[in-house]
C-alpha cells in the first residue's frame, strides 16, 4: 500500500488491517562516476515496495535527503545537517502516529555514521511524545557480509549490482575499484581529496545476478525486522 497513491478513505480502510508502515530514507549523494545520485533512495524504495508485496504494510513517501559528510564536496551531493534530519524525521514519526500508525520501520539506504545517529535520536525524541514502536534498519548493513569484495562499500560491488537490477539504464559502466585510505581518528573538513572518484569498493565485480541476491537478502532482513517490530509488546 503506497501511501502517496492512496486517498484518505483508502488509508482508513487499510489501517483496519495493519498499523505498520515503512519509512524509506535515502540521500542525494555522489556514487562514483557511474551511478546516479539517487542510488541510496532507489535501493530503499525498491526494498520497501518488495516487502509490501509479501506483507500487508504501508509504504510512506521516501525522504531523498540525508547527512552526507564525506561526499558533500562532490557535485550533486545535497547534504542536510544532523539537526535538520533529526527534526524532520521526528516530525514525520509523530505525524504518522496522529494519522493512526503504531509501528514504524525506518529503512535507510544511506548508512553514514552521523546520518544513522541522527535517525536514532529522532526516533528517541518521537518516543518522548507519542506511543510508537519504531525500528531503524540500514539496508546496506543487511547485505554487506555477503559481498565478494572484502570491505566493499560506497558505489562498489554491492550498490552497483543492485542498480544493475533496479535501474540498469542509469549505470554508466563498471569503473575500476578503489579503496581510499582515510584517517582513523582525524576529523577533516573536506574528505573529497581522499575520496578519488567517489568509490569505496570494486564495481568491476558487479552483476545483475548478484544484485538480485543482495536485494533478496535485504528484503528478507526487513521482513524479519517487521516481525520483531510487530511482535514486541505495545508501549
Amino acid at each position: 500500500m503506497m501511501l502517496e497513491e492512496m486517498t484518505w478513505v483508502e488509508i482508513v480502510e487499510g489501517l483496519s488491517r495493519t498499523r505498520t508502515i515503512i519509512l524509506p530514507m535515502g540521500a542525494t549523494e555522489e556514487h562514483g562516476p557511474h551511478l546516479p545520485t539517487s542510488t541510496d533512495t532507489i535501493q530503499a524504495e525498491e526494498v520497501a515496495k518488495e516487502v509490501a508485496r509479501h506483507r500487508e504494510v504501508f509504504v510512506a513517501p521516501s525522504m531523498p535527503y540525508g547527512v552526507c559528510m564525506s561526499t558533500r564536496a562532490f557535485p550533486g551531493t545535497i547534504s542536510i545537517g544532523e539537526a535538520s534530519l533529526r527534526l524532520i524525521s521526528k516530525d514525520i514519526l509523530v505525524s504518522l502516529h496522529w494519522t493512526g500508525f503504531r509501528n514504524v520501520l525506518i529503512l535507510t539506504g544511506h548508512a553514514g555514521s552521523q546520518h544513522m545517529a541522527s535517525l536514532r535520536e529522532a526516533a528517541a525524541r518521537a518516543l518522548d511524545v507519542v506511543d510508537l514502536r519504531i525500528s531503524l534498519v540500514s539496508d546496506f548493513e543487511l547485505v554487506h557480509g555477503i559481498a565478494e569484495t572484502p570491505g566493499d562499500g560506497h558505489a562498489g560491488e554491492i550498490e552497483t549490482s543492485r542498480m544493475l537490477l533496479h535501474r540498469e539504464e542509469l549505470v554508466k559502466g563498471l569503473p575500476q575499484g578503489q579503496f581510499p585510505e582515510r584517517p582513523k581518528h582525524l576529523i577533516l573538513k573536506d574528505m573529497r581529496p581522499l575520496m578519488g572518484s567517489g568509490i569505496i569498493g570494486d564495481p568491476t565485480k558487479a552483476t545483475r545476478e548478484k544484485g538480485e541476491a543482495f536485494f533478496q537478502a535485504a528484503v528478507e532482513g526487513v521482513i524479519e525486522a517487521i516481525e520483531e517490530l510487530e511482535s514486541y509488546p505495545a508501549p
